[in-house]
């Protein structure tokens, strides 16, 4: 009995010493210590990075930890881009490419995964990997490089495709619209592109936001941008792998040469191979369009065109009453019309819209106003005035202004005018300021310093459409000119550009002023309030007096933004006068 009760003790030590190994065995995860920074490594590559003469449909690469494969069919570029994309596969430590057909011959591939592979546990990534191979005896190794950014702003476009097409390619004016590209990168977050592997040959570039992500400039809501030169590949640079800093204040083309909207045959541009810029636009679609018609608030129909209409014939085929009051009124691109009329008059209307042979419109216009907001009675007319916070600038004359034409002021004896405590009533009087009576110019001689009041009472401007201003309390400071300060600068244009249109900004980037000029010439910009400016030149090359975007299909680039390069600070009672003349390189 003895015996086997021994036997029975041995036996359970075995069983707790087995269960107590096996417990101690388990691996877990290690409490404490730093936190793994670093991203995967390659260990081995079957076959080798940069191979030549690949024959076969499979590569695949060896990494030292468990990975994740983030997004490959967006994150992973293989330029050229196959006739059929590959499978790229994730087993444990090893990431997989497998073509499907044949790859083409003698021809460098690249494989850039970007930021597709990350660490399993910590999420690390291994950044802009790059894989190449050779089809052929010789892998091409040279580069372009540069960054895209928005013509207008100059702020880097980030996750856009950067296509390559070979320079010798046939009908190069529409092979973005047509074809795929021959090789295919995409910008970073800071704009910046680099394509590896490049013959010694010269390419187009051509980049798109490409909205379906075919490679093709397909769709009237995609951006592009383009160099009008041909750029010649070049070697990489062997001291820092990093594409160079871009200067964005340069033109918007690295070349004078224009596109020809029937066929590209630009010139050779080897200098910015790997710093060149490239500006993102969207296109304007230039069929005339009528976007809107329709009565927008009551007593006044709005017409809006997509672009300037000079010759739109807007008329309406009905007899109207006199005291329909009817007033129209085109903007100053001629791009809206408005018609003003008194409510109340007629129930609808019948106008007919014609524009050489694009429009022709004729509909019955409902003109009873259905109030939204069920506010009742009528309501007050909208006045706004000229002054700077509480100043009125030297040399200018207090102005209201208002949302819809006036038609007449009457001034009532309550109305007062007060030059610091000196008062005066009924002795207020106004100018129509401008044809149509959006503006009307206070008829009084004021001096510089002195402090000034306005009372009017409500009733006194009466508008098209049958509103009057509320009560208004106006008080204001007659600014002096040493309040302010002056700016002067000698601008030359470049050669062969119709304008140049000047703009002065303040520190938010808002538009100050604006100059045109068509040859060298010394602007003035006067009564400037204290604070830091900047100066932008549009060069104009369609005279429109303002930035045009560009069109591919056209051949025309968007036109170039030029920044002077520093801020101007201005200080009360101070003038800036640069002696260096600003000389507008293209």
């Amino acid at each position: 009995m003895l015996h086997k009760m021994k036997a029975i003790a041995l036996i359970l030590g075995m069983l707790i010493v087995v269960v107590l190994s096996q417990r101690c065995a388990n691996v877990v995860s290690p409490i404490g210590g730093p936190k793994d920074i670093q991203p995967p490594m390659v260990l081995e590559t079957r076959p080798e990075n940069h191979s030549v003469n690949f024959s076969g449909h499979r590569i695949d690469m060896v990494f030292d930890e468990y990975l994740v494969l983030d997004n490959a069919s967006q994150n992973v570029l293989i330029s050229p881009p196959p006739a059929t994309k590959p499978d790229i596969k994730l087993n444990n430590k090893t990431v997989s490419v497998r073509f499907k057909g044949d790859l083409a011959p003698n021809t460098t591939y690249t494989i850039d995964f970007g930021n597709a592979i990350k660490d399993l546990h910590e999420g690390n990534v291994f950044k802009d990997y790059v894989y190449s191979f050779s089809t052929g005896a010789i892998l091409d190794t040279l580069s372009i490089a540069g960054k895209v950014v928005n013509a207008l702003d100059k702020k880097p476009v980030e996750n856009v495709f950067v296509t390559l097409y070979d320079g010798d390619r046939s009908g190069l004016d529409t092979l973005p619209l047509t074809a795929i590209p021959n090789h295919v990168t995409k910008t970073d977050h800071e704009g910046r592109f680099r394509f590896m592997g490049l013959a010694d040959k010269d390419y187009f570039v051509f980049a798109v936001k490409d909205a379906n992500a075919n490679y093709y400039f397909d769709l009237p809501n995609e951006e592009a941008a383009f160099l009008d030169t041909l750029v010649h590949a070049v070697c990489p640079n062997p001291v820092s792998p990093t594409v160079p800093p871009i200067d964005t204040t340069a033109s918007s083309a690295d070349s004078t040469l224009t596109v020809s909207a029937d066929t590209l045959s630009p010139t050779v541009s080897n200098t910015k191979a790997l710093d060149m810029n490239l500006y993102m636009f969207s296109e304007i679609d230039s069929t005339q369009m009528l976007l809107e018609k329709k009565l927008v608030d009551e007593g006044m129909l709005r017409f809006v065109f997509r672009h300037p209409a000079p010759d739109v014939h807007i008329t309406t085929p009905e007899i109207l009453p006199d005291s329909f009051n009817i007033v129209k009124i085109a903007s100053q691109q001629n791009d809206t019309i408005c018609w003003y009329f008194t409510p109340n008059v007629k129930d609808s209307l019948w106008v007919s819209i014609q524009c050489d042979t694009l429009i022709n419109d004729s509909t019955q216009y409902g003109l009873v106003w259905k109030d939204k907001k069920k506010q009742s009675g009528v309501k007050p007319l909208s006045v706004k005035n000229n002054l700077t916070g509480n100043c009125l600038m030297p040399e200018k004359d207090l102005v209201f202004s208002f949302t819809e034409p006036v038609l007449r002021y009457q001034m009532h004896d309550s109305a007062s005018f007060a030059a610091n405590t000196v008062v005066s009533y009924g002795k207020v009087s106004f100018v129509k300021d401008d044809e149509h009576g959006f503006r009307y110019r206070l008829q009084k001689q004021l001096e510089e310093g002195v402090d000034y009041s306005i009372s009017l009472p409500d009733s006194v401007f009466f508008s098209v459409r049958g509103r009057t201003n509320n009560a208004l309390n106006v008080r204001f400071h007659c600014a002096r000119d040493d309040e302010f300060g002056n700016l002067f600068v000698t601008v030359v244009p470049p050669e062969n550009i119709k304008n140049v249109v000047v703009l002065l900004l303040n520190e938010r980037g808002n538009q100050i002023d604006k100059q045109v000029i068509t040859a060298e010439q010394k602007l003035e910009f006067w009564y400037l309030t204290p604070g830091k400016y900047k100066l932008q030149a549009i060069l104009d090359a369609d005279g429109n007096e303002k930035w045009s975007t560009g069109n591919y299909r056209a051949g025309l680039l968007p036109e170039t933004i030029v920044d002077f390069g520093k801020d101007l600070e201005i200080r009360g009672g101070w003038d800036i006068d640069l002696e260096e003349k600003w000389v507008i390189a293209r």
